[in-house]
């Protein structure tokens, strides 16, 4: 459930598997890639696409195919690798379903959540969850899949990133990027930004980096880089108008060059550039460009398109430089890409 949210149409020719649902199970190899399908909104109708970079073929509705036919459940947000599992975070059914990498098989379900969005690792034995309606945080252990203790928060958290021993995350209601000791948990510094800070990612400098939408008012967007050894903010980019709204973010794999989701498709920028990107490098035409992923070692660029939020999604890989490889349909509302490892 992302904040684009406006409705385009899209005719396409796409290759990819019959549209059958898969009933055996899937074996996975090393070029696979999951995609996550949030699925409408109190539907159930969630679901995980798994695509194979090599011969371009797609299993639809791999976590039914590989666990006795049980849907996943209802608006899958996002998911994490943490060691051999993958955390799952299935938003409106209140849980975070934990699957063997190697297969997808559930191995366990964290339940004790109200509305889950994002996780994010302090180490092995302990990782945050943000959520939406809680106004708290959830620590959780990913070793032995329990709730630890929750922190409050006073309102809605989204991302997170874990930076210089600290937590940093933003803080939607307030308006703030909120930074938190991992070791005592304790809040150790508020940053003031625009209005609806969502995303955040770390660059190859320790530097902080977020995204503000800028709300539904007409509100500029902003983005904000923050210093984080002393979180002091060395630089705030404005979108030129208040239509140029700034989303989702992500780095390449050396962590030199930022991208984002905007108005007009997906823009790039190095991080030392000192200005805001303002041309796309790979345009959205009458797509509704809806989520991305960059791969971690081959750069390559995926983008999905929830089209109309109602049919089969689509997902488009691109290289590096922005030029389509391929391009194949998914479940409903395609959001986050992860690359299994």
């Amino acid at each position: 459930m992302k904040q684009f949210i406006s409705v385009l149409l899209i005719l396409f020719v796409f290759s990819c598997k019959s549209d059958d649902e898969q009933q055996e199970p899937v074996p996975l190899n090393q070029s696979m890639v999951l995609l996550l399908n949030e699925g409408n909104y109190n539907f159930g109708n969630a679901s995980l696409s798994l695509y194979n970079e090599k011969d371009k073929t797609v299993n639809h509705k791999i976590f039914q195919s590989n666990n006795q036919g049980r849907p996943i459940g209802d608006v899958v947000q996002s998911a994490l690798q943490i060691g051999n599992k993958l955390f799952v975070v299935v938003n409106n059914s209140s849980k975070i379903e934990v699957l063997d990498v190697s297969d997808l098989t559930s191995i366990a379900a964290i339940q004790q959540l109200n509305s889950p969005r994002y996780i994010a690792v302090a180490n092995p034995n302990k990782a945050y969850v943000s959520d939406l309606y809680e106004d708290k945080l959830y620590v959780i252990n990913p070793t032995s899949h329990v709730v630890l203790k929750t922190i409050e928060t006073k309102g809605w958290v989204e991302e997170m990133a874990i930076a210089s021993g600290k937590l940093y995350m933003t803080h939607v209601d307030s308006n703030q990027v909120w930074i938190l000791d991992i070791v005592t948990d304790s809040i150790l510094q508020k940053i003031s930004t625009h209005k609806q800070p969502q995303y955040i990612e770390i660059d190859k400098n320790k530097t902080a980096w977020v995204s503000c939408s800028g709300g539904l008012n007409g509100s500029k967007s902003a983005l904000y880089q923050i210093e984080t050894l002393t979180d002091s903010v060395l630089s705030i980019f404005e979108g030129v108008t208040s239509d140029f709204k700034i989303g989702e973010l992500e780095l390449n794999s050396t962590r030199d060059e930022l991208h984002f989701l905007g108005k007009d498709g997906l823009y790039s920028m190095n991080v030392s550039a000192g200005i805001l990107a303002d041309i796309p490098k790979i345009g959205q035409g009458n797509r509704l460009f809806y989520g991305f992923s960059i791969h971690p070692i081959t750069n390559e660029i995926y983008i999905s398109d929830a089209i109309d939020y109602q049919q089969r999604g689509v997902v488009y890989r691109f290289d590096y430089s922005g030029n389509q490889l391929d391009a194949f349909k998914v479940g409903i509302i395609p959001g986050d890409i992860v690359f299994l490892n």
